[in-house]
């Protein structure tokens, strides 16, 4: 049976800080939007805060974005943010991640790939099966 992601679900308000002369969301924004997406998701989906993510015995790091820019986003405007975690090579973590209007268009899309690093070695390792195992629905019995 194929394991079914647990889809992250996030809203946000273009600010007038984030945007270019021409009323565009700016080009490095993007990034910044995926990546705090994430990290909002851990909190709320797996209960990882900052503080907890402080404990763990490893950390995760963004090793690569890879963000298609399909139609700007503008000022005041509310996007909504979706991502799943793909698959699990080895080490990374590839995530989809998706952003759209309020209308349901395409704004923009996502692929993240992030490392699993133990802290005791700072070494990329494999990710854990009870840790991947988080990212994914629980199989009915």
């Amino acid at each position: 049976m194929a394991k079914v992601p647990i889809v992250y679900k996030s809203t946000h308000r273009v600010k007038f800080s984030e945007l270019d002369p021409y009323n565009h969301v700016s080009t490095g924004e993007y990034a910044t939007y995926y990546a705090d997406h994430r990290m909002e998701g851990l909190r709320d989906y797996v209960g990882w805060d900052l503080e907890t993510l402080g404990t763990l015995p490893f950390m995760v790091w963004v090793r690569r974005m890879e963000i298609d820019f399909l139609r700007p986003a503008r000022g005041d405007q509310e996007v909504t943010i979706t991502s799943f975690v793909r698959e699990f090579r080895g080490p990374d973590a590839l995530i989809e991640c998706a952003m759209v209007d309020s209308g349901g268009t395409n704004v923009s899309r996502c692929v993240m790939t992030v490392a699993h690093i133990d802290k005791e070695t700072s070494r990329a390792t494999d990710w854990p099966a009870d840790v991947m195992a988080l990212f994914f629905e629980k199989e009915a019995p």
